[in-house]
């Protein structure tokens, strides 16, 4: 989203800026967990890759050993499990990322409400984005609208009322004398 975008669309220069700095801050606040997810991932990545490395030096040393053997080969399959449970959970992560990001952009007003009304399992997430998630949005914004902000029509305009504030009729004070006046009054000028 571009401020000229919005510009475009009618709305004037300081909306468009209070706009931009209020999605501004959306972004940073992705941004930032993206990049927390991604250095845990990559440090989780060489951590796997030091074990696996030792293990295999383990495994060289400990040849015609027995026991040793078993030990290795217990520790592989130890290994290989806390490997697959973490691509697991680190795909996870990456897909609700990815599903909250669209909550943002369909102006979902309560993402976790929202979120807990997706079926996950039917969610993938693809080179193109994610795969059963529009379908789902939909369908929610058809069934439950009201969890969803509503796109204005940038060409609605609607005039604005204009209700003039004090008492125009000016009943029940019986008095013409002016506030002016009246200050002089109490004053004894």
């Amino acid at each position: 989203m571009k401020k000229e975008d919005l510009l475009e669309l009618g709305i004037d220069e300081e909306t468009a800026k209070s706009v931009m700095a209020l999605h501004g801050k959306t972004v940073t606040s992705l941004n930032t967990q993206l990049s927390t997810v991604q250095s845990e991932r990559d440090n989780a990545n060489q951590q796997l890759e030091a074990n696996q490395t030792e293990l295999n030096s383990l495994k060289e040393s400990a040849k015609g050993n027995e026991e040793l053997t078993q030990q290795l080969a217990d520790l592989q399959g130890k290994f290989n499990t806390i490997k697959s449970e973490s691509e697991t959970k680190l795909s996870e992560q990456q897909k609700d990322f990815a599903i909250k990001l669209a909550l943002k952009e369909a102006n979902a007003l309560d993402e976790s409400i929202v979120l807990g009304l997706l079926d996950r399992d039917t969610i993938k997430v693809t080179d193109n984005g994610l795969q059963g998630l529009d379908e789902q949005l939909n369908g929610l914004k058809e069934s439950k609208a009201f969890l969803f902000q509503e796109s204005v029509d940038p060409n609605t305009k609607e005039k604005p009322e204009i209700v003039p504030g004090g008492n125009p009729s000016g009943g029940g004070q019986g008095s013409d004398k002016t506030i002016v006046q009246k200050i002089q009054e109490r004053l004894g000028e």
